[in-house]
């Protein structure tokens, strides 16, 4: 008994929720709160991002789009992978004395920029928070834009 909870414990802390296995981005969980370039349902599924440029530019152009779309927190920045940080700020015109939302409520986004092609995946969870309203999509959605603006610079 006390083994198997052992064994129970660590392979939950074992799991990862965020990074890359087999070139894959974490898939997302069953709640409505996450978008992914590599996820099927179309719903939850927006297309990565690409690029011409040398992969150092693009990977210094994506850097410059993610801080270009609000307060950015870089958690972790490598070759191939970049996870970042936004802090919800949900400002609705709701009456109601009961909404909330915690202040450390955060969007976690990722992205993977594939080796040997000029593709980068990207894939935007909440985190903590109650509500979506579309956030996460919209977030990728400006990046995106921000992104391929940089790129067509150096076509």
């Amino acid at each position: 008994m006390l083994m198997s909870l052992v064994v129970s414990a660590c392979s939950t802390i074992l799991t990862p929720t965020f990074g890359v296995r087999q070139g894959q981005l974490t898939p997302c969980p069953p709640r409505r709160d996450c978008i992914s370039s590599q996820e099927a349902d179309p719903s939850r599924h927006i297309a990565p991002l690409t690029y011409t440029s040398q992969r150092q530019q693009a990977r210094s152009d994506l850097l410059i789009a993610i801080n270009a779309v609000g307060h950015a927190r870089i958690v972790s920045s490598h070759l191939n992978y970049i996870r970042v940080q936004y802090p919800i700020t949900i400002k609705t015109n709701r009456s109601s004395e009961y909404y909330y939302q915690p202040e450390n409520a955060v969007d976690e986004v990722e992205f993977y920029l594939e080796p040997g092609k000029h593709v980068i995946e990207m894939r935007s969870i909440a985190r903590l928070g109650l509500l979506d309203i579309g956030a996460n999509r919209a977030r990728l959605e400006k990046i995106s834009a921000a992104f391929n603006s940089l790129q067509q610079r150096h076509d």
